[in-house]
């Protein structure tokens, strides 16, 4: 059994996927499985990953598109490891990834779940990398209240999670098409003791074509998220998390498509009614303001 279960969802990623796959690869520690499912792809993906001749590696392909949440539940069912890494196809990990990983589950046996820090790339923009750093946190209500308030950052592969601890918390969300590493995370606290390392350890790639940058899905995907978690409002991390998201998706419409801001603005409001949007709206903003305020002094 290995020691670590690399889950890697793949779609349609054929100018990435080798990197991504290298990237497990050659890592310094080498006592891994590396699972990638391919799910559905039709630009030649997964022939470039049964390419690639490494015993370490299994290539796991769904009959048909089902979505990367449904694809990372697979690789989990499939995986032997007693940890879980994450990775997704158009990013890459640091060399070190997997060994620093598994020295701190050693060395910290009462932690289940270690949330790490990154490199954010700009390859298209033309931007220098950036380091995005992670408070060192072991307490899950402090983790929480950074998860709302965005001075922790969450992206699926910088979790890792023992495996018991990931069945315990009940795997991803599959109808969930965005927010589903918010939604693991908040599961994952219910069930299990968490930490986060200011440690970068691998790289994430900003893609114009990632599933973040749709600002048209920002609604479904809210609600979605805050039914399934319909206490956080009743919450002040929570609450505050809704409204700076709120004022920072108005404020980016603005910019960018502000015919959209009225559609969306009804959308909500028929969830939340006008009153209490336009009061969350005004609170994100302070919100926003004031920590920008503060970053600059």
């Amino acid at each position: 059994m290995p020691a670590v279960s690399v889950i890697l969802p793949l779609y349609n990623r054929a100018a990435s996927i080798e990197q991504a796959v290298r990237s497990v690869l050659d890592q310094s520690f080498t006592d891994f499985e590396l699972i990638v499912v391919d799910d559905g792809s039709t630009d030649g993906s997964a022939d470039i990953v049964s390419g690639i001749d490494d015993p370490r590696l299994r290539l796991i392909r769904q009959p048909e598109n089902r979505g990367g949440n449904a694809a990372r539940n697979r690789g989990i069912e499939a995986s032997e490891g007693a940890i879980l890494a994450f990775l997704d196809s158009d990013d890459f990990y640091l060399p070190h990834k997997l060994g620093f990983t598994v020295a701190f589950f050693e060395a910290r046996p009462e932690i289940d779940v270690l949330l790490d820090s990154f490199i954010k790339s700009y390859p298209a923009a033309g931007r220098p990398d950036a380091a995005m750093r992670n408070p060192v946190l072991d307490d899950n209500r402090l983790i929480l209240e950074a998860l709302f308030n965005r001075t922790l950052k969450k992206a699926t592969p910088g979790i890792a999670v023992r495996r018991a601890a990931a069945l315990r918390a009940g795997l991803f969300d599959e109808a969930l098409r965005r927010r589903q590493d918010f939604d693991f995370i908040l599961r994952l606290l219910k069930v299990a003791r968490c930490a986060s390392t200011d440690q970068p350890l691998w790289v994430k790639v900003n893609s114009p074509d990632a599933i973040s940058a749709n600002l048209g899905g920002f609604v479904d995907s809210t609600l979605a998220f805050y039914r399934r978690h319909p206490a956080l409002l009743d919450e002040p991390a929570g609450r505050d998390g809704l409204a700076q998201d709120l004022a920072r998706h108005f404020g980016r419409l603005a910019r960018r498509a502000p015919g959209a801001a009225w559609r969306d603005a009804r959308a909500l409001a028929s969830e939340y009614g006008w009153g209490r949007l336009l009061r969350l709206t005004y609170d994100g903003a302070f919100h926003l303001r004031r920590r920008r305020a503060g970053e600059r002094d």
